[in-house]
């Protein structure tokens, strides 16, 4: 990172008192303003299904209009649901206990019933509350934790509390890993292969990517290239020479908001990351690609958990972009979105609190 370029050889031996430079006052100024362009030799491979078309063009056509200066790679992704993943290099199934410590997808309502044979035990999650319109159930909270369940017909009521499930912690859960997921690992396992063999960092980026959307602080308008470029060179300059992963896009704990490690810390454009979701698009160095595979044999639990959870034990030095409205308290965050993250994926969640949710990792 920011390595100067050499000067040429001067073509003559200058006569100088001993212990001078051998350059004057300007040579040495233009040399140390010779940075190399952190941007120049960094190139992006863009994750996409053979069968979505649709993706990549929307992809291709916003890269085009908003970074013209990016180079730009499509990476056909691995399709989980229609080929063989060798369980060497992906998992088929994985255990939530490490997940668990850092999501928050793990509350569920349990009936607040002290005395009852139902008191603590399951009734739904919370993407499962009945909404407004359900004709059997209302469900009314009384404050952040607790609420009192109605049934409409009846009229009978019972009280409610949202608490964390503890056994997705502990001993924690083993589920399967969807075809989705298990194609979304093994297309980012895949491209570290091609990362680790670059003399230059790579931009990783999954095919439902944006660079324009309304950005974290309403006022400062919509984000596009312009200032991603502009933020992306300040975050590589600032990062230290031995970063291994840059997120451009993020949620979950990171400096500011950290949840273990109690250390916070002050970046200008990256901030440390402990724990941090998706991988719409991370910058990876050689030498990360080249530990996350030594790390990955296989890869044993959805792609963004596995890459978290090693920055979290400290074997992979992680850092998100903030943008500057990106304040101390906010979850998620970054220099990208995503694309209709909810209403098209070909990914989705194995984990059983939000089992239906739908979680978009570049349709792999």
């Amino acid at each position: 990172m920011a390595n100067r370029t050499r000067s040429r050889s001067p073509r003559a031996v200058l006569r100088r008192p001993a212990g001078a430079s051998l350059s004057s006052p300007s040579q040495r100024e233009s040399k140390a303003n010779r940075k190399k362009d952190v941007l120049k030799d960094l190139k992006a491979l863009v994750i996409n299904l053979d069968r979505r078309p649709d993706r990549w063009t929307r992809c291709a056509d916003m890269l085009k209009k908003e970074t013209p200066w990016l180079e730009v790679e499509r990476f056909s992704a691995s399709d989980g649901t229609k080929m063989t993943i060798p369980e060497s290099e992906v998992c088929t199934s994985w255990n939530t206990s490490r997940n668990a410590h850092y999501s928050c997808d793990y509350d569920e309502w349990v009936y607040d019933m002290p005395g009852s044979e139902i008191d603590g035990t399951h009734w739904r999650w919370p993407k499962d509350e009945p909404k407004e319109e359900d004709p059997e159930f209302s469900l009314e909270r009384v404050d952040e934790s607790g609420a009192v369940l109605t049934h409409k017909i009846t009229k009978e009521s019972w009280k409610m509390k949202l608490v964390f499930a503890e056994r997705y912690k502990n001993p924690g859960k083993v589920l399967p890993m969807s075809g989705g997921e298990r194609g979304c690992a093994h297309s980012h396992r895949r491209l570290w292969e091609l990362a680790a063999q670059r003399n230059s960092p790579t931009l990783v980026l999954e095919d439902d990517v944006q660079f324009v959307f309304e950005r974290s602080e309403p006022k400062l308008g919509l984000y596009n290239g312009k200032l991603l470029k502009k933020r992306l060179r300040m975050a590589l300059e600032e990062a230290p020479r031995d970063f291994d992963v840059i997120y451009l896009g993020w949620a979950g704990w990171r400096g500011g908001n950290f949840y273990v490690w109690k250390a916070k810390d002050k970046g200008k454009a990256i901030r440390k990351a402990e724990y941090v979701y998706t991988t719409v698009a991370y910058v990876i160095s050689p030498k990360a690609a080249k530990k996350l595979l030594s790390l990955a044999g296989p890869i044993d639990q959805p792609v963004d958990n596995f890459m978290a959870w090693e920055a979290s034990q400290g074997r992979l030095k992680s850092y998100v972009i903030t943008d500057v409205g990106d304040t101390d308290d906010l979850w998620a965050g970054g220099i990208v979105d995503q694309y209709d993250f909810v209403g098209d994926s070909d990914v989705k969640k194995s984990d059983g609190a939000p089992a239906s949710v739908i979680l978009t990792l570049a349709g792999a």
